[in-house]
């Protein structure tokens, strides 16, 4: 390996831990808008959820009498309720949005090891000349 090759490795060496440093950032930021979102939908479905134990029939008696039929209708309702699912697609996509720059920061970090071991391996060997 030349010492233009070793030396545009260690250029980029240096150069990573800024973008790992990047990466790491908005994986937080993503994180952040997770629990955001995720919240956001506890709210609405805790909404849905009394909505439905609220309902009584015209004789006054609960229309949803067990847990498997307030479950039932909570689906339901879960299903046409537009801004839920608006908030779960967006959940979705901010949640690979985030798997993806894990991805990215896995990958820098392989590739700082990677060139630690060739600058490593070809430093042990090359003796510089004075």
């Amino acid at each position: 390996m030349n010492k233009e090759r070793l030396t545009s490795l260690a250029e980029r060496l240096l150069e990573i831990p800024n973008s790992i440093s990047e990466k790491q950032g908005m994986v937080l930021d993503y994180s952040e808008q997770i629990q955001n979102i995720s919240s956001e939908i506890a709210q609405i479905e805790s909404v849905i959820k009394t909505e439905i134990n609220s309902q009584v029939d015209d004789n006054g008696k609960k229309l949803y009498s067990n847990a498997e039929s307030r479950e039932a209708a909570f689906i339901e309702v879960s299903r046409t309720n537009t801004e839920l699912m608006d908030k779960r697609n967006t959940l979705s996509s901010v949640q690979g949005y985030m798997a993806i720059e894990k991805i990215k920061t896995e990958a820098l970090s392989n590739e700082q090891r990677n060139i630690r071991s060739i600058l490593y391996f070809f430093g042990g060997s090359e003796k510089e000349t004075v």
